[in-house]
């Protein structure tokens, strides 16, 4: 999505007057202000995934986990222990619910350049409502970087068509977590086709530069190798891999294929049929659709065919699939829209606000606590995070390997 791209590309905002200003900023305060009381409703202490292992790993000064390590966002959480004189968890805390606070705001103005004002706002509102984004931003984890930063190198790179500064805002996004920068990898070359030479070498340079200030200390922490970071990673995830790619036609496949499922559930709820429409309908005849279903389309198909543990591995897929949707929906009239967008809104608030765990007597019982309840607000509350093996009793069955544990347990750390 460059600015040199076709008429969609333009943003259709009104005109720059007093008064548009005026609007957009009341737009932007209410949003912020909106996103920053629904975070503060259920900040959590660190028990989901890695967050123990963060912690630990800024108390120590080590500043990595396992593979890829997540060095940036440890060093980034180490400076505002210092910075602020706060516990790493507090730290993490406010990392995250800043970054979600920030996403509102940069998703509003990417969406402007497509929509018109309350059309953005709606789909803004849609995008902070969403379970994933929400609870992305309460866990002491790296999913709440990357629902700021996709949207942020979408209106860089993709909207307002700078590629050397786009390049630098990938490499920062990659050193918060590297297997999304990795999945975004080719809609940065699909993008880069629209820019001459001279400006992919510089942006290829930059990108390279901005990667080695992460990439180096990383390296040293793993053994000091420079490529021992991608053999740590290589290992952990071919031990890890339980799609079909792995294991062909078996239950650890099916299982697979489940959790990337409801994952699309929790990540876009009421929208996830209009993002599918959207991904089949606009794919051919609107390249802004067609560039957000290259940003989104190799993380899927990984989730759905090696490896997926929880839903937030979709966090960077949000933004460009709420896009996708809006894209499909702009063409309705507005009061259908304005309808439809509050469905979602409301649908997104009511499961976060009412979802509970119930006694897992029987599978799909077992399915919705491990797969939907928690990720609600009660689940932060209560630090509950299950494992659906756990929940049906059968730790000890090869055919749900990774599922099963808490948040030191095979697959449980990501």
């Amino acid at each position: 999505m460059t600015a040199s791209s076709p008429a969609l590309y333009s943003p259709v905002t009104a005109p720059r007057e007093a008064s548009a200003a005026w609007v957009r900023s009341v737009h932007l305060l209410g949003l912020g202000c909106f996103t920053l009381a629904m975070r503060l409703m259920a900040p959590s202490a660190p028990y989901f995934v890695d967050g123990p292992a963060h912690v630990r790993a800024i108390l120590s000064g080590r500043l990595i986990i396992q593979p890829p390590g997540y060095f940036l966002f440890n060093l980034t959480g180490y400076a505002l222990t210092k910075a602020a004189h706060l516990t790493p968890a507090l730290a993490l805390n406010v990392l995250n619910i800043s970054f979600s606070v920030l996403a509102a705001l940069v998703f509003y103005l990417l969406a402007s350049h497509w929509f018109c004002r309350l059309h953005a706002l709606l789909l803004s509102l849609v995008y902070v409502a969403s379970p994933l984004v929400w609870f992305a931003a309460d866990v002491q984890s790296t999913y709440a970087a990357m629902t700021f930063f996709v949207p942020l190198l979408m209106l860089v790179l993709g909207a307002k068509g700078r590629f050397v500064a786009g390049c630098l805002v990938w490499a920062v996004l990659a050193g918060f977590r590297p297997s999304d920068g990795v999945f975004l990898l080719p809609w940065m070359l699909w993008e880069a086709r629209a820019h001459p030479w001279a400006v992919r070498i510089r942006g290829a340079t930059m990108a390279a530069l901005g990667m080695l200030v992460w990439w180096v200390p990383t390296a040293q922490r793993f053994g000091g190798g420079f490529l021992d970071p991608i053999k740590a990673s290589r290992s952990q995830a071919s031990g890890l891999a339980q799609g079909a790619m792995s294991h062909p036609l078996s239950a650890h496949s099916f299982n697979n294929m489940l959790r990337t499922g409801s994952a699309m559930v929790i990540a876009w709820g009421v929208m996830l049929p209009m993002v599918i429409a959207g991904a089949v309908s606009l794919s051919r005849r609107d390249r802004p659709g067609r560039s957000c279903l290259i940003a989104i389309t190799p993380g899927i198909v990984f989730f759905l065919f090696y490896y997926m543990a929880d839903a937030t591995y979709l966090s960077f897929c949000v933004a460009p699939g709420l896009l996708i949707a809006g894209m499909l929906l702009k063409d309705w009239k507005e009061g259908r829209r304005l309808g439809f967008y509050s469905l979602a809104i409301a649908a997104s608030i009511l499961f976060m606000m009412t979802a509970r765990p119930i006694a897992p007597t029987t599978r799909p019982r077992a399915l919705f606590d491990a797969y939907g309840a928690k990720y609600s607000l009660w689940s932060l509350r209560h630090q509950y995070a299950p494992r659906l093996a756990a929940l049906l009793g059968q730790c000890g069955r090869s055919e749900v390997l990774g599922t099963c544990g808490d948040g030191s347990s095979p697959g449980a750390g990501r």
